[in-house]
């Protein structure tokens, strides 16, 4: 890769016409070796650049690497010169950035270590592109780089030209050209107006730019890698034995891994914080007072003009003094008014993200892949933008022309504009001047048109004719009336021009049983009062963040860029640490992501808080800018992070506590002794860390572009592995803590290997694949993974199912009543055979009606038993249900544990209080496996 030594050329400024006709005469023809990002890229290139038409075009292989993207050639002009041109592609990054052989094996590398060990550059070896692009190059006089125009893409042309400059031939010197011989295009689409103009407007490749991708390729490599071995190392050494999932009979066993990513955690803290605060949400009471009327023998609604009345006394009162008085009311005033609705700014990538999860339901991870696909095929302009406003140049007609068509339900919207004309779009958008908003290019061909493709392509086109629509018109009124001087209102809309909502399909009802503007006039009117009602209501908490709330907030507060924010929500998502509702699109923070997220807050909130990713990502903008240099960043930050690395790692076992404390809450057992009372009090400590952090606060601590040098940060006594490795006194508080919580007895020292006994009261440790809910028990949905299993640094995550397949179907008819069809088993265990369910000691298979099989539980199995046990225990000692089949401790166990302790009265009552909001809520979700308790 070429980075150092770079020969500075005069920069030629950028629209100059680079391939305008010269004369030449007896020279031999150049080869021009172009480079396209993705091999579609460059075979659309050829076509639309080839002088003589796509039939003239000559496609082969690689003669480097059989798997290598092909090359198409073809012979033209350049800068007026004959010249044969070469188009290939990378697919992607040529290079991944890895830590060198030495330190890939943690078991011989102290985590610590990684902040500053040597790191290498990787290939994948089955498609050599390296090889490739270097054989490309032999004979090449002159290399234009057509990579996505953005840092990536910029990063992308120095790997390349690493790669190419040492193999070209470089005999002749071309004007302007970077390095001497070497031209960048930028363009923002693969319409072939826009090849043809990026290649008559050729520039330059932008080092600072892809230094800054470099910088955060580091920082990320190092952060993550390091963080990730102490916290799996750290796990399975002192508390695998007791959390770790079980394998299933026959099953190999997987070692658990817990991961740490410096954007996912961030991403991970805006859903938790949204949970804690409904989590305090305290409901207060308000009474709101209206009156019904008659008018023109219409009854019409109004209500009080003083809003929310917050004492009950004072409303009451009210409430009396207005049914005892006279029944009329006076009309006061009629205000009407015009209100335009206009049209929406252009899509950016944000945007189209929310606008597909909010109306389309699709997320933003699948989102993002259909219009990379789209952008392939040429059908979309490029995805990856902040900008949502057109530039004065850009053909909106042609546009529009592209995109109609009978065929497509836009179609008389796009020939309408076209014949009555186009109206301006916005001009309060931002062009930040990376790449024009995301707009249609051409419409898909006719098979292509389905799926979640279409619908998401559909969306984009009709967005965009909205965006050029005349505004919307509504008609509106407000009537006040005084009823014993009190003031009363009511409103009314009505639409008169719905413009762009009728482009994009939108909701343009009216308001109000009446128009009120033809009350215009009847000021001074005495209206009949029907009646005067006072209803009660209350404040109510806000929703769980929703994947396009996530998204906003990630980009006000800077977490993660335009390219990378979707592969952020995917991840949380991915790994186990919130539960999509598909119905709702509410991101919800399950166990394992409410633990990870509370330790971090007990530990260093830093390493969790959106504000100091925003400091990264904002150091990498400045070496983008020129302003700063990569080694100055990564010095610096490397610095400050290994600092926070040691701290962190004195205090890690209380992430683990928080663990247990999250599976035993979800579990409902509220666990027994002064080390469980202990978890309780931290995890409410955590909560209320997480509670105090002020928004706005975190917006003003994005702005600071450099980090405050971290305090302390020496390695502990003896170095960090034999920290890691002894049992301190954290550790065995912890431990004790997770068997008073019911996870068992840890190994003692030397017994690895040996089979652990629990106490026989204890219930057995859970199951990943069970487990709902958050640390409160309130229903949290699907099932997720505790702890992943896979290769390095958390970089590949596979999540694993624990629980036997039996187990799983046993819950299940429990909580079904003890039948359901053998269908709904392969739904709940998929490929699962039915002799393997015949072979099952606690059901029978019967036959059903219409040919369905049952699957029933055998009325004396020890499953049938327990469930009607716990059915009967519940009754006779009052325990309340996590939905059927599932228990949470009983009330007086807990209160005699409160009694007995009063070092865990306080986080025993506090629990107490936890498990009955749940059971107002409903509980956790039903088939939660709980298991069974022995009665105390």
């Amino acid at each position: 890769r070429l980075r150092s030594q770079r020969r500075h050329v005069e920069t030629q400024p950028r629209g100059t016409d680079l391939c305008r006709p010269r004369t030449t005469v007896g020279m031999a023809p150049a080869t021009v070796l172009m480079v396209g990002e993705k091999p579609a890229i460059a075979e659309t290139l050829a076509k639309a650049l080839c002088p003589g038409g796509p039939h003239q075009i000559r496609k082969r292989g690689s003669t480097a690497a059989k798997r290598a993207p092909p090359v198409h050639t073809y012979d033209g002009e350049f800068l007026g010169q004959p010249a044969h041109f070469k188009v290939t592609a990378t697919t992607g990054h040529v290079y991944s950035l890895d830590f060198a052989k030495e330190f890939n094996d943690p078991n011989k590398t102290s985590p610590d270590e990684l902040f500053l060990a040597k790191t290498v550059h990787c290939y994948d070896p089955s498609q050599n592109v390296p090889a490739h692009i270097q054989a490309e190059a032999q004979d090449a006089d002159v290399l234009v780089l057509w990579l996505d125009c953005d840092r990536e893409g910029e990063n992308i042309c120095f790997e390349v030209m690493g790669l190419a400059l040492p193999c070209m031939q470089r005999s002749r010197d071309w004007p302007g050209a970077y390095e001497g011989c070497v031209y960048r295009a930028h363009f923002s689409s693969l319409a072939p107006a826009d090849l043809h103009h990026a290649m008559a407007n050729l520039g330059h490749p932008n080092i600072h730019q892809a230094h800054s991708v470099d910088c955060r390729q580091e920082i990320d490599l190092r952060l993550g890698i390091s963080f990730s071995r102490l916290l799996t190392g750290y796990f399975r050494k002192h508390f695998g034995q007791q959390l770790a999932d079980k394998p299933q009979p026959g099953e190999r066993p997987q070692k658990p891994q817990v991961t740490y990513g410096p954007c996912q955690f961030p991403t991970l803290w805006f859903c938790v914080k949204r949970h804690c605060d409904i989590q305090a949400f305290q409901p207060v009471p308000y009474w709101l007072l209206a009156a019904r009327v008659q008018i023109d023998g219409l009854s019409l609604d109004l209500h009080h003009t003083g809003g929310q009345l917050w004492e009950e006394n004072a409303a009451r009162a009210l409430e009396e003094r207005l049914r005892s008085c006279a029944a009329h009311g006076v009309i006061q005033k009629v205000e009407t008014w015009r209100s335009p609705d206009p049209q929406p700014l252009p899509l950016n990538t944000v945007s189209m993200l929310k606008m597909a999860s909010e109306e389309l339901g699709i997320g933003p991870g699948d989102a993002m892949h259909i219009a990379e696909r789209l952008y392939l095929d040429g059908a979309l302009s490029y995805p990856r933008t902040e900008t949502d406003k057109y530039p004065d140049n850009f053909d909106l007609q042609g546009t529009v022309r592209n995109i109609k068509a009978d065929s497509v339900p836009w179609g008389h919207c796009a020939d309408r504009l076209l014949r009555e004309g186009l109206t301006p779009p916005r001009n309060d958008g931002v062009d930040v001047g990376d790449h024009p908003p995301i707009t249609p290019m051409k419409l898909p061909k006719e098979g292509d048109r389905k799926g979640a493709s279409w619908v998401l392509f559909s969306a984009i086109c009709t967005h965009f004719l909205a965006t050029i629509s005349p505004e919307a018109l509504f008609d509106q009124a407000e009537m006040t009336i005084s009823f014993d001087g009190e003031l009363f209102t009511t409103f009314s809309s009505r639409c008169v021009k719905k413009g762009w909502l009728e482009v994009d399909n939108r909701d343009a009802s009216d308001e109000g049983p009446i128009d009120l503007r033809t009350l215009t006039g009847r000021q001074g009117d005495a209206v009949p009062v029907d009646s005067v009602e006072l209803s009660e209501r209350q404040t109510e908490p806000p929703g769980h963040l929703t994947e396009s709330q996530l998204l906003e907030f990630m980009d006000e507060y800077g977490i993660g860029t335009d390219a990378s924010m979707a592969q952020h929500v995917s991840n949380v998502q991915n790994r186990g640490y919130v539960r999509l509702d598909e119905s709702t699109r509410e991101m919800v923070p399950s166990a394992l992501g409410l633990a990870l997220a509370n330790g971090f807050a007990l530990v260093d909130h830093g390493l969790l808080l959106p504000s100091v990713r925003a400091r990264i990502e904002n150091e990498c903008s400045n070496v983008a800018k020129g302003l700063i240099t990569k080694e100055a960043v990564l010095q610096r930050t490397i610095r400050i992070f290994k600092r926070k690395f040691y701290n962190f790692a004195r205090n890690l076992d209380r992430v683990f506590f928080m663990l247990g404390v999250a599976y035993a809450l979800e579990r409902g057992n509220a666990g027994r002794g002064d080390a469980a009372g202990e978890g309780l009090r931290l995890w409410q400590e955590a909560e209320r860390k997480q509670q105090g952090i002020e928004m706005k606060q975190l917006l003003i601590d994005k702005e600071q572009a450099e980090f405050a040098e971290e305090e302390g940060g020496e390695p502990p006594e003896g170095g960090l592995r034999a920290h890691l490795e002894s049992r301190t006194e954290g550790v065995r508080r912890v431990q004790q803590a997770l068997a008073e919580l019911g996870f068992g007895e840890p190994l003692e020292e030397g017994a690895k290997g040996q089979q652990r006994k629990a106490p026989s009261a204890a219930p057995s440790p859970p199951t990943t694949s069970g487990r709902q809910g958050g640390a409160t028990g309130a229903a949290l949905g699907e099932a997720k993974p505790a702890l992943s299993s896979g290769g390095g640094g958390g970089n590949q995550e596979v999540a694993r199912s624990c629980g036997s397949a039996e187990s799983k179907v046993m819950e299940e008819l429990r909580r079904r009543g003890g039948e359901m069809t053998l269908s709904d088993v392969s739904g709940i265990c998929p490929g699962l055979k039915k002799k393997e369910v015949q072979s099952w000691p606690s059901v029978q298979l019967i036959p059903g009606e219409n040919g369905v099989c049952l699957v029933r539980l055998r009325s004396g199995s020890r499953a049938a038993r327990s469930s009607s046990a716990a059915e009967g225990s519940s009754k006779a000692n009052g325990r309340q249900h996590a939905g059927a089949g599932g228990m949470v401790a009983p009330k007086e166990d807990v209160a005699a544990a409160a009694a007995r302790d009063d070092e865990s009265a306080q986080a025993a009552a506090w629990f107490l209080a936890r498990m009955g909001q749940n059971a107002a809520q409903g509980g956790p979700r039903s088939g939660q496996h709980q298991p069974q308790q022995q009665q105390q």
